[in-house]
């Protein structure tokens, strides 16, 4: 099985270069080793034993050869394991990348062939001068703010769900429906005049405590919720505390001084891409949002595919909403300006023309926050203190 070809540079032998690709699995750890000076190849299987786990046989390993004098670059792929590996790996003196495997082109003929040992030798096979796409490994500051708002969403969303099946269960009865989502008050109200009308006798008492099941867990959502959201906001106001220490603005202050982007955007934006100078330039900031075009181009044929879709669904989802709120708070900027004629129109050009508006404000806001770079025409709502 190959997937990309690999071959030995004079810059890998004089580095001493040595590859190590790893299957993490459940059980076993399959781990190859090519040496590039060499061209040896070698497997190891690991699985815990005598006392020892997976994890630190192969950490045991890694030192060993970093001792040796070998520049060692570890490959694995992003799973369950998350980033802690990565970490442990760097502060043993070797380098790491973590690789979307879904990602790398496959080259086979016939039926797949698929095995641990085969993923591991595939991986200890790459160059670190090949060009392939790593997942980046966040600091354990950024991963818990990720962290952070994602338990945010999945509390909201769970109100959500609760609610959706509370008016489920009232439309098959003979209850009468009330009108959208509510709070678990509400909920409580609600059943308690039921009960005391004599309503909630017409329906099987199995279905009564499971309406009355579902409005405790709803309230023990949005108590989490609640303190959920207060821990962020004095997150927050412990990160703004530190900027003003060291004389800077945070990147959350720097977005939302503009009108139309709030604490939940900018919020967004920053605790889950963490540091925005990671980025060259403001055309990968944008593509990370996956929505950079994707032509097709072969011979004669050359057509659109959309957009990339890379990257985490909740932003690009939030930079298209912010695409449009800007059109209709921010009508005197430059980028509404241009392009207000295709965003009249109907149909899949205005999605095309919205889409490109996003990607285009993106970039004008990592211009803002990495070189104080102003939007043209956008009005600030929220001037930032001078320092």
């Amino acid at each position: 099985m190959q997937r990309k070809g690999n071959i030995v540079s004079r810059e890998s032998q004089v580095d001493n270069l040595v590859t190590v690709g790893v299957d993490m699995g459940g059980a076993l750890w399959a781990t190859a080793i090519h040496d590039w000076t060499t061209g040896r190849n070698s497997y190891l299987g690991l699985k815990d034993k005598d006392g020892k786990s997976k994890e630190c046989l192969l950490y045991e390993k890694l030192r060993e050869l970093v001792l040796d004098g070998h520049r060692v670059q570890v490959f694995y792929e992003a799973g369950r394991y998350g980033y802690a590996p990565a970490r442990i790996i760097q502060a043993l003196g070797a380098e790491v990348s973590i690789l979307p495997i879904n990602k790398l082109k496959v080259i086979m003929c016939g039926k797949t062939i698929k095995t641990d040992k085969l993923d591991a030798k595939f991986l200890g096979g790459l160059h670190p001068d090949d060009q392939l796409p790593e997942v980046y490994i966040p600091t354990l500051a950024e991963e818990g703010r990720r962290d952070a708002e994602r338990e945010l969403a999945c509390l909201r969303n769970s109100i959500g769900r609760i609610n959706a099946q509370l008016l489920a269960i009232i439309e098959r009865t003979e209850l009468k429906t009330p009108s959208g989502h509510r709070s678990s008050s509400n909920w409580q109200q609600t059943i308690t005049g039921w009960d005391s009308s004599g309503e909630l006798k017409k329906l099987p008492n199995f279905m009564v405590l499971r309406l009355k099941n579902m409005v405790e867990e709803l309230v023990l959502a949005e108590k989490h919720l609640k303190d959920w959201q207060a821990i962020i906001d004095h997150q927050m106001e412990k990160d703004r505390e530190e900027a003003r220490k060291k004389n800077v603005q945070t990147t959350v202050d720097k977005l939302e001084k503009f009108k139309v982007i709030g604490d939940v955007i900018s919020r967004h934006f920053f605790w889950e891409i963490g540091d925005f100078g990671r980025f060259k330039n403001g055309k990968s900031f944008a593509s990370y949002f996956g929505l950079t075009p994707c032509p097709f181009a072969s011979g004669t044929m050359n057509r659109e595919q959309g957009i990339s879709k890379s990257g985490r669904r909740s932003l690009r989802k939030m930079a298209i909403e912010m695409a449009w709120l800007w059109r209709r708070w921010q009508p005197d900027s430059h980028l509404a300006k241009k392009w207000e004629p295709m965003l009249k129109q109907k149909g899949r050009a205005r999605k095309t023309a919205i889409v490109a508006m996003a990607r285009q404000l993106l970039v004008a806001l990592w211009r803002h926050v990495m070189y104080n770079e102003p939007i043209e025409g956008a009005i600030i709502n929220k001037p930032l203190e001078r320092t």
